[in-house]
């Protein structure tokens, strides 16, 4: 029986000496990798879309020797409010240079042009960027020259500036037999995340 005994001995040390080699081998064939941070900063984006400078005032042009007035546009960063402007005749107008920037870290598209109609007068045409009310045309194009309606899905990018040309214009065949006045027309732009 002690010789049983000791063959059991010495298999079972045989056994974990085996066993503690694989160990050791399977220890030196594998890695352990890391991965770890520091701190991690998550900044706030910023939205801010709006018209830059403080006045502008406008360019005349058309045949009226007299009577033809360009007010001047006073600007906010959401608002534009142009003062008193007089049109005598046809071909006469009035246009404002307005710059609108995207000085936010989001992308924005202008997703809509709605015009709104001068008080008690009404329009032929009121869809997007172009208002015909009487013999009066206000637009807003992206040409100086006034021949390019603005349109809407027009991408903004970060840091980008857009030029935006407000025209008024005295586009009726005829002279008015007596003077009339047009107020509160409007454009309203709106601008969402792309």
């Amino acid at each position: 029986m002690d010789y049983k005994r000791k063959n059991m001995y010495i298999l079972i040390l045989t056994l974990v000496v085996i066993v503690g080699g694989l160990s050791l081998a399977y220890a030196a064939l594998s890695a352990t990798l890391n991965i770890q941070f520091g701190d991690i900063t998550q900044n706030a984006l910023t939205w801010n879309v709006g018209f830059q400078g403080s006045t502008v005032v406008g360019t005349a042009a058309g045949t009226s020797a007299t009577g033809r007035v360009c007010g001047d546009a006073t600007i906010t960063a959401t608002t534009v409010t142009v003062s008193a402007t007089s049109l005598s005749k046809p071909e006469d107008k009035c246009t404002y240079p307005l710059t609108i920037k995207n000085s936010g870290t989001i992308a924005a598209t202008l997703s809509s042009i709605t015009p709104k109609n001068p008080n008690s007068t009404a329009c032929s045409t009121s869809n997007g960027a172009t208002m015909v009310c009487g013999n009066l045309t206000y637009k807003l194009t992206s040409d100086s020259s006034g021949n390019t309606i603005l349109a809407s899905n027009r991408l903004l990018a970060i840091g980008a500036s857009l030029p935006v040309y407000l025209v008024v214009s005295y586009t009726g065949a005829s002279l008015n037999a007596t003077n009339t006045t047009q107020s509160g027309a409007a454009f309203t732009l709106s601008y969402a995340q792309s």
